[in-house]
């Protein structure tokens, strides 16, 4: 992919701005919501653990170009419920109808605490015009799950998710009708298991052996649904790839990239709060070029780009090969 370079870097009040939402607001213009960490925090562990004072909350960026964007408000969204007291982090933007439905990882508890995995859910907010934002609370299972993403296909909404209660891997669940209530959801988690909504887990590739995690939102092209998403490796290097789904049948995938289609390799990807880092959280297909927005190194955001009929050309008949230990 063609890298644009940084696009998005820390005020002065914050340590880090990282993994962008993305999205083409129905007005022309192109909008980020990039997780913000106020300065303060210390880190703690060796790979990405910090301290209690880490905790991220939405700021939003905006531009006339897909690679060109000025701040806007620092405090688009701020946590502050019961559910995202201790952060606001990696959200995912979804337009449905004149509606924005924003998905983000939100943390009850501290990430330091002992029992910071109680406190680690998905939960929903929404918007018409990015200044007035509605909290719609949990909507994700009440287990350790992240990377929430809302998506319409064949008529049907769905949900797609990383579960991390056990080992990381990628779900895709029906989405209840009323899916604005999180009451809603609660019932559709107490009425399903969710071990049939598995989509793909670690595979034995060299660098997806820790996981695969959904990036951005599913886009749906004349093909199928275009999914931009992360892989872990065993030595602990996310990358960005792609794979493409049945649009009939979003659990089904058709064919995916058989190697990473952008690596950590500038400087500013590999070193920052966690090193060797893209990941990402926003794409847009704009003039037949595929966007995608991404966090470098929890510090800074980043855009590359590619065309799509090289995209096209790099996804492959999909052979699963997971790694045993997640295969279950």
């Amino acid at each position: 992919m063609n890298r644009h370079g940084i696009i998005v870097t820390p005020t002065e009040k914050m340590g880090a701005t990282f993994n962008p939402a993305a999205t083409c607001h129905h007005d022309g213009r192109f909008l980020l919501l990039v997780r913000s960490v106020p300065k303060g925090y210390k880190k703690i562990g060796a790979v990405n653990q910090f301290d209690d004072a880490y905790s991220s909350q939405l700021s939003l960026w905006e531009g006339n170009s897909p690679v060109t964007f000025v701040l806007v408000n620092l405090e688009a969204l701020m946590p502050g419920k019961d559910f995202d007291r201790f952060g606001i982090e990696d959200p995912r933007i979804t337009q449905i109808g004149d509606t924005y439905y924003i998905c983000y990882t939100a943390l009850a508890i501290g990430l330091a605490q002992e029992n910071a995995d109680d406190g680690i859910r998905i939960a929903m907010a929404s918007t018409k015009d990015f200044k007035i934002f509605k909290k719609h609370g949990v909507i994700g299972p009440d287990r350790r799950s992240k990377a929430g993403a809302l998506f319409k296909s064949a008529g049907k909404l769905y949900f797609m998710w990383k579960d991390e209660a056990s080992a990381e891997r990628t779900m895709i669940s029906p989405a209840p009708d009323d899916f604005e209530s999180p009451e809603a959801w609660k019932k559709l988690w107490a009425s399903r298991s969710i071990e049939k909504d598995k989509i793909i887990v670690a595979q034995n590739n060299g660098y997806e052996d820790r996981g695969v995690e959904p990036g951005a939102p599913p886009i749906e092209i004349n093909e199928g649904l275009l999914v931009v998403y992360s892989s872990i490796s065993y030595d602990y290097k996310w990358t960005i790839s792609v794979m493409l789904l049945d649009k009939n049948d979003p659990s089904k995938i058709l064919a995916k990239t058989e190697a990473p289609l952008l690596k950590p390799k500038k400087a500013y990807e590999l070193k920052g709060d966690v090193n060797n880092v893209v990941f990402p959280c926003g794409a847009l297909i704009d003039k037949l070029r595929l966007y995608v927005y991404y966090g470098a190194a929890d510090t800074v955001c980043a855009v590359a780009s590619e065309n799509m009929t090289k995209i096209m050309k790099s996804l492959k008949p999909f052979q699963n090969n997971p790694v045993l230990r997640n295969a279950a």
